[in-house]
């Protein structure tokens, strides 16, 4: 079992033991499954009802775009370096690490990763 502590109409905290706390707390209790819901953020728990509902549709899909954006932003800044490295070499006019196709093909993909940010 879990303890959802209410304050001010607002979740202050979730507990696996039962809390003491003042007056002023309200302690509604909650499943493990319930639990493990939440803390996965599919699900939250709703005051006015004291029941843990399922999170709408839009949001599991904002949190997907930020998940992905996230990934994709990452992909962009962990190859910079290598297309630095391609330009400079190209620069110097000195054997570049990458080969032109492998150099397209990581272009190509951080195009791609590029348009799909929100």
């Amino acid at each position: 079992m879990h303890y959802v502590c209410i304050e001010d109409n607002k979740v202050i905290s979730i507990l696996s033991y039962v809390p003491a706390v003042p007056n002023t707390v309200l302690v509604s209790e909650i499943s493990d499954a319930d639990h493990n819901s939440i803390i996965a953020q599919t699900h939250y728990f709703d005051i006015p009802t004291k029941t843990v509902q399922p999170v709408g549709v839009e949001i599991l899909t904002q949190k997907e775009n930020q998940l992905r954006n996230a990934s994709d932003l990452e992909f962009l800044r962990s190859t910079d370096w290598k297309v630095l490295r391609h330009i400079r070499q190209q620069a110097l006019s000195i054997p570049t690490s990458l080969t032109q196709q492998q150099y397209l093909d990581l272009e190509t993909q951080r195009q791609a990763a590029a348009t799909r940010i929100i």
